[in-house]
C-alpha cells in the first residue's frame, strides 16, 4: 500500500516491539476460556452490507473501548481476537497498555495474540482497539480470553539461529525463512520479546548473525538467505517441546561486484510513513540481513536519518544511509534526496511539475526520481493520467519529465507488467528525454525484501562508510548504472560504460554484457536494444548446477546509421523455494544507455531530434502543402523509432494537413515503400 497518511506516534516502541501472531489454524477442539466480547463491530466510516457477521454502517469510527473482568493471575495467558480487512495499524491496549496491533489482512480471521503476565488486574479491566486516523473499515470481534499462553497451546521452544560467512566465518547479518513438514510458512512466536524482526515463517538475524526464535515443536527446516550477492543454506531438524535447539547456518559470496555498489531508492517504515508493518529498528536489520550498500529512507513527506538506530543496532558500517523523501502529491509520487534530517519539508501541495521539481532541489535534493509511473494501475499512475503514449513517448498533455530517472523495476508493484513500464521509458528516451532508469523495493513491510529491486552504480570504493556521496549522485544522474531484481551485471559500449557517449569504429560496436547471479539464479538470452528493439540477443544462457553465474557475453554489431541509444538486458526465472519470497514474474537485469554519436559531431542527437531536423528540410508550398517526398532520404535508412517520429511530429506541426501513413508511403519510391510498412507496423 502507497497511499500517504499520517505519521504513527512513537510511544508504541516505549512498551517494546509489540507485533502481531500471525493466525492459527483452527483447532481440532476449542481452546478453554472466556467470551470478553460477544459482538463483532464495525469500525471505520463506510458502508460494508458485504460484511454479513457485522451491521452495514458503522458502529464507531476509529476507536472503540470495552470493560470487562478477570483476575490477575500469575501465568501467562492468551487473547484470541477475529477480525476482518484490517489493512492499517490497528493498535490493541489493555488497561493503558499496548498490548499489541492487529494482524493484517482482508480475509476474516482468528487470531490468536499472548498476553504477557502483568497486563491484567483484578477485577474491571479495559480493551481499548484503536488507529490514528479514519481510513479503515474493520470487522472486531469477538474476543476470547484463553485460560493458557500460546507457548503452552503451540508447544513453543526457544530455537537459536546462527549465521556466518562460509569463508571467514564471521557473523553475517541475514534473513531466515522456517516452514514445516508441510514446506508451510512456520509460525514463530512472542515477537514482542524479540530483537529482531519476526513475522510468520520469517525473520532477520541481529548485527551478530544471530536471532533466538521462539517456535512450535515439530519438523521444519531452517534456510538463510542474503540478497543477490550470496548463496542460501538450509538445514532440517526436529524441534521439542520444552527443549532449545540451535542451529548454524553459512552463506558463501558468490557475486563479484567490487566496482559496484547496491543502492535501494524507496525505502518506508511504519513508525514515519504510517503503514505498512516495518518499525524503524526492524528496517535497519533487514537492510543489513539483505546486504544492500546504500539505504535512501524515503518516507512519505518526511526526512527519515537512519544513522542513529543503526548506530545503536551496531550497523553503523554496514551501509551508508541516505535522508530521503518520497514527496508524496497530488500528481505522483518522487523520491527525492539527499536532504537533511531537520530540514524544511517540499511542499507536497504543488500540483505543476516543474514547479514541484524545483522545489524539491531548492530543499537540498540533487536527484529526483518520479516512482511507479503507471501505480496503481496503468490508467491512473501518472503516465496515464497524462496520457503517454508509448509509441511516441509524447505526453498529451505537453509534459516534458524534469526527474532524472523513473521507476522502471518496483519490487513490491506487481500491478503493472514489466514489459509496459520498459516501453513507457524506450518511448521517452525516443522521444528525446535523458530520463534515466532505477531499481527500487518499495518495502513497506518486513516480509517484502528490502533491496530486491535494487540499482547497481559504479564506484571508486566497495566500502560503504567511504562512498562519495558526490560521485554517487552524479551516476544516478548521469545513469552510470543498472538496474536489477537479483541479478548483477553491467554493459561496455567500445570499452565504455553506461552513461557514456560513444563514437563507433570502423563501422562497427563492440559490445560487452557482463552478467552475475548467485548458484540460485538462472537467466534466459541477453538481448541487446537500440532505440527500443531489440538488435542481437543471444543464445539462452546454462548455469552450471550449484554454480553461480558469472560470464560476459560479447556483441559486435554493425554501427546505426542515425545516432541512437542502446542498452542491454537479461531476464530469469524465479528460484524455486520457499527461501525467496516475491511479488515479481522473474529475474531481470537491465542497463541505462549509452549514447551513440553515429555522424561524430561529438554530441548525441535523439530520435525526435533526427526527425526534427528532417522535418524542418521540408518545403511548405502554398497551394500543395508540405512536400514531404524529401524525406525519402531519411526514410531509406532510418529506423523504426525516428520513423514513427516523423509521423508524430509532422501531425502535430501541419495539423490537419500532416502526411498521414499512406499519403507518406504514396510520395515515396516503390524501393522504400516496402521498408516504411514494416517500419511504422
Amino acid at each position: 500500500m502507497k497511499l500517504l497518511s499520517p505519521v504513527l506516534l512513537l510511544g508504541a516502541l516505549s512498551v517494546g516491539w509489540f507485533l502481531p501472531q500471525e493466525p492459527q489454524a483452527p483447532q481440532p477442539q476449542q481452546e478453554a476460556g472466556t467470551t470478553i466480547l460477544t459482538e463483532v463491530l464495525h469500525l471505520g466510516n463506510d458502508e460494508t452490507p458485504e460484511w454479513p457477521e457485522a451491521a452495514a454502517a458503522p458502529d464507531a469510527a476509529n476507536s472503540y473501548e470495552f470493560h470487562f473482568e478477570a483476575r490477575a493471575g500469575s501465568k501467562e495467558r492468551a487473547l484470541e481476537i477475529t477480525s476482518r480487512h484490517v489493512n492499517d495499524s490497528w493498535k490493541v491496549e489493555l488497561n493503558g497498555k499496548l498490548l499489541t496491533t492487529l494482524k493484517t489482512g482482508d480475509p476474516r480471521v482468528m487470531t490468536v495474540y499472548p498476553l504477557p503476565v502483568g497486563f491484567l488486574v483484578d477485577g474491571d479491566n479495559v480493551m481499548r482497539v484503536s488507529q490514528s486516523r479514519i481510513s479503515d473499515d474493520i470487522t472486531f470481534g469477538p474476543v476470547r480470553l484463553l485460560d493458557r499462553g500460546i507457548g503452552e497451546i503451540h508447544q513453543v521452544a526457544p530455537l537459536r539461529v546462527k549465521v556466518t560467512d562460509a569463508e571467514t566465518g564471521a557473523p553475517l547479518p541475514a534473513r531466515i525463512t522456517v516452514v514445516d513438514e508441510n514446506d508451510e510458512l512456520a509460525p514463530m512466536y512472542f515477537a514482542d520479546r524479540h530483537h529482531t524482526p519476526v513475522r510468520t515463517g520469517f525473520a532477520y538475524t541481529d548485527a551478530h548473525g544471530e536471532a533466538l526464535l521462539q517456535l512450535g515443536a515439530g519438523k521444519h527446516t531452517i534456510y538463510a538467505s542474503r540478497g543477490p550477492e550470496w548463496s542460501y543454506s538450509e538445514v532440517s531438524l526436529t524441534h521439542a517441546y520444552q527443549s532449545e535447539s540451535s542451529v548454524e547456518l553459512s552463506l558463501r559470496h558468490e557475486v563479484n561486484t567490487n566496482g559496484w555498489v547496491s543502492a535501494d531508492t524507496h525505502i518506508h517504515t511504519l513508525t514515519f510513513s504510517g503503514h505498512g508493518d516495518s518499525s524503524l529498528e526492524e528496517r535497519i536489520l533487514t537492510l543489513a540481513g539483505e546486504g544492500l550498500d546504500v539505504a535512501i529512507a524515503t518516507d512519505h513527506n518526511h526526512h527519515t536519518d537512519y544513522s542513529a538506530a543503526q548506530k545503536e543496532a551496531g550497523l553503523l558500517g554496514s551501509y551508508l544511509s541516505i535522508v530521503g523523501n518520497e514527496v508524496t502529491t497530488d500528481i505522483g509520487h518522487f523520491n527525492a534526496f539527499p536532504y537533511t534530517v531537520d530540514g524544511p519539508l517540499p511542499d507536497a501541495k504543488i500540483i505543476d511539475w516543474y514547479e514541484l521539481d524545483k522545489e524539491m532541489r531548492a530543499k537540498g535534493a540533487e536527484v529526483v526520481i518520479l516512482n511507479h509511473p503507471r501505480w496503481p494501475d496503468v490508467q491512473r499512475g501518472p503516465f496515464g493520467v497524462s496520457n503517454l503514449d508509448a509509441r511516441t513517448g509524447y505526453f498529451e498533455d505537453g509534459l516534458k519529465l524534469p526527474v532524472d530517472a523513473i521507476e522502471v523495476f518496483n519490487s513490491t508493484d506487481p500491478g503493472t507488467d514489466w514489459d509496459v513500464i520498459v516501453a513507457d521509458w524506450f518511448s521517452l528516451l525516443n522521444a528525446g528525454s535523458m530520463v534515466r532508469g532505477v531499481g527500487s523495493s518499495d518495502s513497506h513491510t518486513v516480509g517484502d525484501p528490502v533491496g530486491q529491486g535494487r540499482t547497481w552504480l559504479r564506484s571508486s570504493t566497495d566500502t560503504p562508510s567511504q562512498i562519495d556521496t558526490a560521485e554517487l549522485y552524479r551516476h544516478f544522474r548521469d545513469g552510470v548504472s543498472s538496474m536489477a531484481i537479483g541479478l548483477f551485471g553491467w554493459a561496455n559500449v567500445q570499452g565504455q560504460a553506461s552513461g557514456s557517449l560513444v563514437t563507433p569504429k570502423d563501422g562497427e560496436l563492440s559490445i560487452q554484457f557482463h552478467i552475475a547471479g548467485a548458484s540460485w539464479a538462472d537467466v534466459d538470452a541477453a538481448k541487446v536494444y537500440m532505440n527500443g528493439v531489440v538488435v542481437a540477443q543471444s543464445e539462452t544462457m546454462h548455469r552450471k548446477e550449484d554454480e553461480p553465474l558469472d560470464t560476459n557475453v560479447w556483441f559486435t554489431i554493425p554501427a546505426p546509421k542515425h545516432d541512437a541509444w542502446l542498452v542491454c538486458g537479461i531476464r530469469g526465472p524465479n528460484p524455486k523455494g520457499v527461501w525467496r519470497y516475491t511479488l515479481m514474474p522473474g529475474l531481470v537485469l537491465m542497463t541505462n544507455p549509452v549514447w551513440i554519436d553515429a555522424d561524430g559531431d561529438g554530441k548525441y542527437t535523439s530520435p525526435a531530434a533526427t526527425a526534427k531536423l528532417h522535418l524542418d528540410e521540408v518545403v511548405i508550398d502554398a497551394e500543395r502543402g508540405p512536400q514531404i517526398h524529401t524525406l525519402a532520404k531519411l526514410m531509406s535508412t532510418c529506423d523504426s523509432a525516428i520513423a514513427v517520429q516523423v509521423m508524430a511530429q509532422a501531425k502535430q506541426r501541419w495539423g490537419a494537413d500532416y502526411p498521414d501513413k499512406l499519403e507518406l508511403i504514396a510520395s515515396l519510391s516503390s524501393r522504400y515503400k516496402a521498408r516504411l510498412l514494416d517500419l511504422l507496423d
